[in-house]
């Protein structure tokens, strides 16, 4: 009986609880195998002695068992694998904030001390390559002439608008053109930005950035970190 909240079994009985849980569960596996083997022992010495038990069936019996033992010893390590490699995520995950990432993207994160850069994928060769911005309401303010590019190409905004006024830090959209075969095109863009958090998705989602400016995105989509 509890008295003032004191377990029956002692002011630090439940220190051993957990152990104690973690014993019977463990020797739950032990018991199914002596019920199995008690099975059998008990199947032999009853069978009839005009039609003893084939030795395949009795074989078969144990590697059905074995199986099922088997199938229950890989879950467990699994599920150790499992927590062991979010252990990981997570230590490694830690060692991405404050660092760089180049993400694919059409807006970025302009700062007041490193501006806001990115990546062009420019397909084929192109000889009036072109980078424009604009602010967060679609609004253009800086046209970056690139001129002759193939592959991919970097740039870097200064954050400065065509008439040479230092525009606020914060977030802009971006995009990049130029003339393929006569004809206008848009390229594929990405961006830089500052790993300011990490989240160690569940569900087999992995690692998850959270980058300033730019909102959440999978590390998976992480091209380059600096």
């Amino acid at each position: 009986m509890a008295i003032n909240g004191i377990d029956s079994d002692g002011a630090y009985a439940f220190l051993n609880k957990g152990t104690k849980a973690a014993e019977e569960e463990k020797n739950a596996g032990l018991l199914a195998m002596e019920d199995f083997m008690s099975l059998m022992t008990t199947q032999l010495k009853n069978q009839d002695p005009l039609k003893p038990m084939e030795s395949g069936d009795f074989l078969g019996q144990i590697a059905a068992f074995g199986t099922v033992s088997g199938i229950g010893d890989l879950q467990t390590s699994f599920e150790s694998f499992a927590k062991s490699m979010q252990s990981d995520q997570a230590l490694q995950g830690s060692a991405l904030v404050g660092r760089s990432v180049l993400v694919p993207s059409s807006i970025g994160n302009m700062t007041a001390e490193n501006g806001m850069k990115g990546q062009i994928n420019v397909a084929e060769r192109v000889t009036d390559l072109k980078v424009q911005i604009y602010s967060e309401n679609g609004v253009p303010v800086r046209t970056i002439e690139m001129g002759s590019a193939d592959g991919y190409t970097n740039f870097t905004w200064d954050g400065l608008s065509d008439n040479g006024e230092a525009l606020t830090p914060g977030v802009y959209q971006f995009k990049a053109t130029g003339t393929v075969g006569g004809k206008n095109a848009a390229f594929a863009t990405a961006t830089v930005a500052k790993v300011d958090s990490v989240l160690v998705g569940s569900g087999g989602q992995g690692l998850v950035l959270n980058l300033g400016g730019i909102g959440s995105v999978p590390f998976s989509e992480a091209q380059e970190i600096t």
